[in-house]
């Protein structure tokens, strides 16, 4: 349920860390351990299943530009094999609460940056993940559009989703998180009184 920041420069691993959680990778050494179990060894139907628990959004949208913002809201729900009206009344819930309802046919392409970050946070959370990975979710987008990005953060931590945000500016999140996870080199810093 907590907030936390994965803070660093450019280069630090910031983004290799939330890939080897999302097991996109795999570590050369040591384990990767999501509910206890370790995800190195298991299967790909295994690690196809965590994932599916997991929402990621990534520093660009990677929205499908010949999809619509509804199906590329839906994507991880066909995946799933949810019913029509399932998809169609989760989608539109969150479509709602991103204030994208009215641009529910629009493409990509007809999208400003801040609505299409808008639409990649929404298709990591309509499966309900336990915890959504943000690779800078405030990347490329102006300041309006990152205030609004990070009250959506800040209310869908509230609801109980934990949140592991990577980010060059820790600075904007200062009222958001308790934790900042300090990466220098690949290295985690280790913080006086901490315990590695």
């Amino acid at each position: 349920g907590e907030f936390m920041l994965l803070a660093g420069p450019t280069g630090s691993g910031k983004t290799t860390i939330l890939r080897l959680i999302y097991l996109e990778l795999f570590p050369q050494n040591g384990q990767v351990m999501i509910e206890g179990q370790v995800m190195n060894s298991a299967g790909a139907h295994q690690q196809a299943l965590r994932r599916r628990k997991m929402g990621i959004v990534f520093p660009e949208a990677r929205l499908l530009h010949d999809r619509s913002v509804f199906e590329n809201v839906a994507l991880p729900l066909r995946i799933c094999g949810e019913s029509r009206k399932r998809i169609y009344l989760t989608v539109n819930r969150m479509l709602y609460r991103f204030g994208l309802n009215h641009r529910a046919l629009a493409y990509p392409a007809e999208l400003s940056s801040g609505e299409q970050k808008k639409t990649a946070i929404a298709r990591a959370l309509v499966g309900r993940p336990f915890i959504l990975l943000a690779d800078e979710p405030l990347a490329n987008i102006d300041a309006e559009s990152s205030v609004e990005i990070l009250e959506h953060l800040r209310q869908i931590n509230s609801e109980g989703t934990t949140i592991l945000a990577a980010t060059h500016q820790p600075e904007f999140y200062h009222n958001l998180t308790r934790r900042v996870l300090n990466l220098k080199e690949g290295r985690l810093l280790v913080q006086p009184g901490e315990s590695s």
